[in-house]
């Protein structure tokens, strides 16, 4: 008898009747996704957490009595070490471009998907969004309307609540990957000067692009740029590393920008300096450190200082950046279909197609990976 795999998603939000039903999304996409739950119902036992946002008791709670063979989450689901060390798990695929929300194994044993090359369009655009929010200064505006304090006496005066557009500034790029570069792509028609710095100069990219200028430091950036905007990916090396020095070097009026991971700033660091009044920039966050949601003490800071420096502009959005229906429904379709095709397959050449982490992607001869057991679960010759 062929063994029947156990697969564990951990939000009822992948399922066929949440965003399988949802109107904002295309109708298209929901038939897309109807379909490859029909399959995967067919070829695997699977449990679905009741609810969005399990805690990580309750995961471990639900491993432990299901025993799981592929786990399917996103960001907001962390799958401690210890939990993934403790199981019989071989694949976890999460519906996110990152994945620091995962533990790593000893050996990195358990192959890890995640949904890359989905989202850069709708994250650009929101970056973008918040940046001109907060260089219009559209939230103390809209509070300024919605809290009664648009009186006769305050009815326009010309050089009352001033801000600035964006074709005069010099922006800064932290990373040019794909959402960076998407960045780049709508505001150069705009005539913004930009600097980059990434991990390479990109060559092409300059010649498509004339104009824009690569920086091999980040002092360079943080010292010249009105907007500093970030697009690395979250490791232990980026961790923090937007850091007091760093942000000792910003003008005044400068605008950080991140949609990237939060973390990534050192928010005890710009706390700090924010308080003490040694920096005076404006904020355009969507995600936020050291976890998420913000805390409580963290936002009442934030509080404080404003109230301290009422011109300064604090934009906070709630990691909602690649909340577009249609670039979710997309997310979830590749994870569907990379669960598919790692329950189908017989060896690691089956796997080709499958959007495995770049770091055990480049090591995928390298490594023991758990999967191969399930290979000869299946009956197959061990490969």
């Amino acid at each position: 008898m062929q063994y029947k795999i156990k697969i564990f998603f951990t939000s009822n939000v992948f399922s066929d009747t949440e965003i399988g039903t949802n109107t904002k999304i295309s109708e298209k996409y929901r038939k897309k996704i109807e379909g490859l739950w029909n399959i995967l119902k067919k070829k695997a036992e699977i449990k679905i957490f009741d609810g969005r946002f399990p805690s990580e008791s309750q995961i471990y709670s639900e491993i432990k009595k299901f025993n799981p063979d592929i786990i399917g989450c996103h960001l907001s689901h962390e799958l401690a070490t210890d939990i993934l060390e403790d199981s019989e798990i071989f694949a976890i695929a999460t519906a996110t471009m990152g994945y620091n929300h995962i533990g790593k194994i000893s050996g990195n044993k358990i192959l890890i998907t995640h949904t890359p090359g989905v989202l850069f369009e709708t994250v650009a655009d929101f970056t973008i969004a918040i940046i001109m929010t907060n260089l219009r200064n559209l939230v103390d505006l809209h509070n300024f309307v919605w809290t009664g304090k648009w009186t006769a006496e305050e009815k326009w005066d010309l050089d009352q609540k001033l801000c600035s557009k964006i074709d005069n500034k010099i922006l800064g790029i932290i990373g040019v990957g794909q959402i960076g570069r998407e960045v780049i792509r709508r505001l150069y028609p705009v005539g913004v000067k930009i600097l980059y710095n990434d991990i390479f100069r990109n060559k092409t990219m300059e010649k498509n692009f004339p104009g824009i200028k690569f920086i091999d430091n980040y002092e360079e950036i943080f010292t010249n740029c009105d907007i500093i905007t970030v697009h690395i990916p979250l490791t232990e090396k980026t961790k923090g590393i937007v850091n007091r020095d760093l942000l000792k070097l910003m003008k005044k009026d400068a605008v950080l920008v991140n949609t990237a991971r939060g973390p990534i700033i050192n928010f005890h660091d710009l706390l700090e300096l924010l308080e003490n009044r040694e920096i005076s920039i404006n904020l355009a966050f969507d995600v936020f450190g050291p976890i998420e949601p913000i805390k409580p003490q963290i936002l009442e800071r934030f509080k404080k200082i404003k109230k301290e420096n009422p011109n300064l502009r604090f934009t906070f959005i709630p990691h909602n950046a690649s909340a577009d229906a249609d670039t979710r429904a997309k997310m979830n379709i590749m994870f569907l279909q990379d669960i598919i095709k790692i329950i189908e397959s017989k060896n690691l050449d089956d796997l080709k197609e499958v959007h495995i982490i770049p770091e055990q992607k480049k090591r995928i001869n390298e490594i023991d990976f758990r999967i191969k057991k399930y290979w000869e679960k299946k009956g197959l010759k061990k490969l």
